[in-house]
């Protein structure tokens, strides 16, 4: 399998070459396009097995998690995966554990097993999504973003707005906490942050869902009485 990503980091897609018999599992909605001789079976996640087999879809936030099996039936084939909103793709060789912000979840391979860590009243605190997958094994993934993606090798700690998290690797600890004092969680426009201690990686995304959202609403027209 080869997989070679296009136009980053703003309109980014991933092309995706295997050979008969290979296989690539992508979101719903992924797919571009693909070639002749690739075939494609669409699945319930709650209902999958192997790589799907434990894979909680009613603590999702309302992710619907159907997702795609995409194989090459008779030589070679070309899949092509776009993401929802306009941002980056990241290829990371996946060796162990990493935890995935569930929108960030664009393909991987079926060798990977994903489970999900739900973070509870703190993902409702925040406004944001804090629902992510346990990704874990040895295979390809791609993450996608909103914006571009940065890795960023952590030895110490670093502090992440929580909108801004793609992924990142087991072995860091982290919390969740709010922004400075209660006037700057307010006011800032900060909300909740993560702080991540430890030695691994995280990875980022420039832009934050949450601000575009509330960017967009205050330029709608209020509602009529």
């Amino acid at each position: 399998m080869d997989i070679n990503i296009q136009y980053k980091p703003s309109y980014a897609i991933a092309d995706i070459f295997m050979n008969t018999d290979e296989k690539i599992l992508a979101e719903s909605g992924a797919m571009m396009s693909f070639s002749p001789g690739i075939s494609i079976e669409t699945h319930r996640a709650q209902k999958g097995k192997g790589v799907l087999r434990s894979l909680k879809t009613s603590f999702l936030g309302g992710e619907s998690f159907w997702m795609n099996t995409f194989t090459a039936t008779s030589g070679e084939g070309t899949v092509t995966l776009a993401p929802t909103l306009p941002g980056d793709i990241a290829l990371v060789d996946c060796d162990g554990t990493i935890f995935v912000q569930s929108s960030s979840f664009l393909a991987g391979s079926t060798e990977l097993e994903m489970d999900t860590a739900f973070q509870g009243m703190k993902g409702f605190f925040s406004g944001e999504s804090l629902f992510f997958l346990k990704v874990s094994g040895h295979g390809p993934l791609l993450l996608s973003s909103y914006g571009g993606i940065e890795e960023i090798q952590i030895k110490d700690s670093l502090v992440v707005d929580t909108g801004h998290i793609v992924a990142f690797d087991e072995g860091l600890n982290y919390s969740i906490k709010k922004f400075g004092g209660w006037k700057s969680f307010f006011l800032s426009g900060e909300g909740l942050v993560c702080e991540f201690n430890g030695n691994g990686r995280v990875w980022i995304q420039s832009r934050n869902v949450a601000s575009l959202t509330t960017w967009l609403t205050a330029k709608l027209p209020p509602k009529k009485q």
